[in-house]
């Protein structure tokens, strides 16, 4: 199942509703957003999933986990979700001693050079396709690259 398919499931169980239009409402956006989503024309930003979060007050990571049940019991603080994006991407590359010729861009989707540029903070568009295809590099899943650290 895709990733963004995940996030729109937990979207529709936790809001209760199956029209996109309406989850849209929900987490103020427009239903033109969700709709170019889940037709794979666009992808959600880390800020854009950072809001939603917020929204329903659960961490970043938890809305990319299939098959979760979000719960507003405990509140949630906002996680500084590029923050945590960076510090995983490099922990993960050094504990897989990811290298340069592991990069095969038609493969994979992202060259090496790209990837060097995620890892140092200088890409400020990641989005949830970008985070697929990095995840799919590292060998995990994509909400690993969003946990906060009092998660690991």
């Amino acid at each position: 199942m895709r990733t963004i398919d995940i996030l729109l499931e937990n979207l529709r169980g936790y809001y209760g509703v199956d029209s996109l239009r309406n989850i849209a409402k929900k987490i103020e956006m427009s239903g033109n957003v969700l709709l170019n989503w889940s037709s794979g024309r666009s992808s959600p930003k880390l800020d854009q999933l950072d809001k939603i979060a917020y929204l329903i007050n659960v961490e970043v990571s938890k809305l990319l986990i299939q098959d979760i049940e979000i719960s507003i019991t405990s509140p949630i603080w906002r996680d500084n979700v590029e923050r945590n994006f960076i510090e995983n991407l490099g922990r993960y590359t050094q504990e897989k001693g990811i290298h340069k010729s592991w990069f095969d861009e038609k493969r994979c989707g992202v060259s090496y050079g790209a990837f060097r540029y995620y890892i140092n903070g200088n890409n400020k568009t990641v989005n949830l396709n970008t985070l697929d295809k990095l995840a799919k590099i590292l060998g995990i899943q994509t909400y690993q690259l969003l946990e906060s650290r009092k998660n690991r």
